[in-house]
């Protein structure tokens, strides 16, 4: 995917995109697959996922790992959306299949344009759109996560993602057991059992992470 195909630059043609990475002093960079993937600790590098995806982790204390979401092509980060705020956690971004990241600096996108041109206000605009919905995603996460028993996070989980999923299209669990049980915060044997208990008991349709919710009907 090029630069210019991100979701951060639509609406600006093709030749303005052009100008404005170079006026952005950015960077691209690859990452292979398991290798971190660095978090501006300033608060001013930002990345845009070029190609493959990444899990964004979150440790605790005792070193427990959660993945608060995937990012995927498109995909925006930056030390002003991880949302990392506390000493007692750590937050590290790390590439699930091998990537390609474009980086710039937050100020050199947010400061005055000498141009004042209608393309830099249009790329400002998407990064507000971006941060909206990221804003909506953490929402849906706390619904999951509040949710009492494994079976109502996991259910929650499916209906959010058949939700988000494309009309016509069936929808696809984005995890692995391990990393799903990482992302509900449940043991992954304990997971694993409530997914074979819906699946025996006609609830969930499961192959190869393409699943369907059967809706029980009075």
């Amino acid at each position: 995917m090029l630069p210019e195909d991100n979701i951060l630059f639509k609406g600006v043609c093709s030749d303005d995109c052009k100008r404005m990475i170079v006026c952005f002093n950015t960077e691209i960079r690859k990452f292979r697959s398991g290798s971190s993937i660095p978090i501006s600790e300033d608060g001013e590098k930002v990345g845009v996922i070029l190609s493959g995806s990444a899990n964004l982790l979150r440790y605790d204390i005792n070193g427990i790992r959660t993945i608060v979401e995937t990012l995927r092509e498109q995909g925006v980060f930056g030390e002003f959306f991880t949302f990392s705020g506390s000493h007692r956690t750590s937050v590290e971004l790390v590439a699930e299949t091998d990537c390609e990241v474009l980086f710039f600096r937050r100020s050199e996108l947010l400061k005055r344009c000498e141009n004042a041109c209608a393309c830099h206000s249009m790329v400002v605009d998407n990064l507000l759109r971006l941060m909206s919905e990221r804003s909506i995603a953490l929402s849906e996460r706390i619904e999951v996560l509040s949710q009492r028993s494994i079976e109502d996070k996991l259910i929650s989980f499916l209906q959010i993602t058949e939700d988000n999923t494309p009309e016509g299209k069936q929808p696809k669990i984005p995890f692995s057991t391990t990393a799903l049980s990482d992302y509900l915060c449940v043991n992954r044997s304990a997971l694993q059992r409530e997914i074979t208990r819906l699946k025996n008991n006609g609830t969930l349709t499961l192959s190869k992470r393409r699943f369907t919710l059967n809706r029980k009907t009075d």
